[in-house]
């Protein structure tokens, strides 16, 4: 056994040159059954303040599937706008992004549609009021005995019916947006629901058909977002409804949105060769975006037991890797391992170590070039 010198670890990088290059340092390497009789390194306390120690755990692992994705509208929180009258649009009240509440005024169109309607409601209207006044006098007349009980009948019923008529032609100058307290001609557009503006497609002046299939607003909260991955046909085994998944925005690097896969597509494209899986995201913080690309990472529910250890604790030399295993108080000695999967906080052990065993994991390069100079 020997102790190395500050002095050694000082010229670590020579050291490490000829480490990669002789044959002696790795005839001192052992795997685990020869660690009691291997030589051992050990280090000063001052030493050891540059030296962190790990332990050796098992933990669940699963492989894995990383894939493209975009950020898209919560479909069931989503409200489509689109035109039931034709005219041409005289205002618009908001912009593209703008929070609105429930029945606020979005824009306002001059249409004929509307001015017949109110012409209708107009006339309906009018004819109330004459059937009231025609009533009235019916029943003068009846009570003084110069009207029958049939004439007064049918009074009845022509006022009954104007009201009916005048009831339906306000419902319907309400139901088109109209006014019927303002006779404009003016069709209201109004939100039938908060939440933002995400698209809006008129200006002042646009002509508008009510036959026309594209919708002049939309309306979504984006208090959840759906995340769609695309998943190559090579991986689709490999994910599962319900797995955990990750996603990373070009806009927030290093900052991740947590979900699960609540669909997964049930056609193939067939000239990408790809399939669409869908996440539901939280995002109250209002950090997503439409459109938004994204990384997506997919973590199976399914998953086994394996040894970890830390990235920074695996050495390569020579085509082969080891790490410093502590074997005593500041002594350690040098272990060859098989490495398996790689995931972002840990690396799969396959052979070298046991659970439990103690290794170094910040310092390792330092302590390992440390031994290849005894």
């Amino acid at each position: 056994m020997k102790r190395i010198s500050v002095l050694a670890l000082i010229l670590f990088p020579a050291a490490l040159f000829t480490s990669s290059c002789g044959n002696k340092e790795e005839q001192r390497s052992v795997d685990a059954a020869d660690v009691k009789t291997a030589t051992t390194l050990e280090l000063s306390e001052s030493q050891m303040r540059f030296v962190k120690i790990d332990t050796v755990t098992e933990v669940d692992a699963a492989a894995q599937t990383t894939a493209v994705g975009e950020v898209s509208f919560a479909e069931d929180n989503v409200v489509r706008i689109y035109p039931i009258v034709s005219g041409a649009v005289e205002e618009v009240k908001v912009s593209l992004g703008d929070y609105v509440t429930k029945s606020q005024l979005l824009a306002t169109l001059l249409s004929t549609n509307i001015s017949e309607y109110q012409r209708d409601y107009n006339i309906a209207k009018s004819n109330v009021e004459v059937e009231q006044k025609n009533l009235i006098r019916s029943e003068d007349l009846y009570k003084t005995g110069m009207l029958s009980d049939k004439e007064l009948t049918e009074s009845r019923k022509s006022y009954n019916n104007a009201q009916s008529e005048f009831r339906e032609k306000k419902q319907i100058l309400e139901l088109y947006g109209g006014s019927s307290d303002n006779l404009d001609a003016l069709f209201r557009v109004t939100a039938p629901r908060s939440g933002y503006i995400v698209e809006r497609n008129i200006n002042s002046g646009t002509q508008i058909r009510n036959d026309n299939g594209t919708n002049i607003f939309t309306i979504s909260d984006l208090k959840n977002v759906w995340v769609w991955a695309n998943v190559h046909e090579g991986d689709i085994s490999k994910v599962h409804e319900g797995d955990a998944v990750q996603v990373e925005t070009i806009a927030y690097p290093g900052k991740f949105f947590k979900g699960t896969i609540k669909k997964i597509g049930t056609m193939l494209d067939p000239a990408s060769r790809i399939i669409r899986v869908r996440t539901d995201i939280d995002n109250r913080e209002g950090l997503l975006k439409p459109e938004m690309f994204a990384t997506v990472t997919i973590t199976p529910k399914i998953s086994s037991r394996v040894l970890a250890i830390p990235p920074i604790a695996i050495i390569l030399e020579s085509n082969q890797y080891f790490v410093m295993k502590e074997v005593g108080p500041r002594r350690f000695v040098k272990i060859r391992v098989q490495p398996g999967r790689s995931f972002p906080e840990f690396t799969e052990i396959i052979s070298g170590i046991n659970n439990g065993d103690r290794i170094v994991a910040d310092g390792a390069l330092f302590v390992l070039t440390a031994f290849n100079q005894m």
